[in-house]
């Protein structure tokens, strides 16, 4: 019983994985496409994937604003 519960766990994390690449490169053609055509709008996937893949540090941040008055 045991053994058949780990196999469906394992074939459900391989899924989700298989599915999270997919998803990842699936936006990163999106984004090439459409930085090829020079249009400026971005999809959801693309966005995601953007974010997913970025190299951002603290350093690579702008300058926040102070709030105030």
């Amino acid at each position: 019983m045991i053994l058949v519960l780990a196999s469906i766990l394992a074939v459900f994390l391989a899924g989700s994985t298989c599915g999270i690449f997919a998803m990842l490169v699936i936006g990163i053609h999106a984004e090439e496409r459409r930085t090829a055509g020079r249009r400026a709008e971005s999809s959801r996937v693309g966005t995601a994937s953007r974010r997913v893949l970025s190299t951002r540090t603290c350093d690579d941040a702008p300058a926040r604003v102070p709030a105030g008055r």
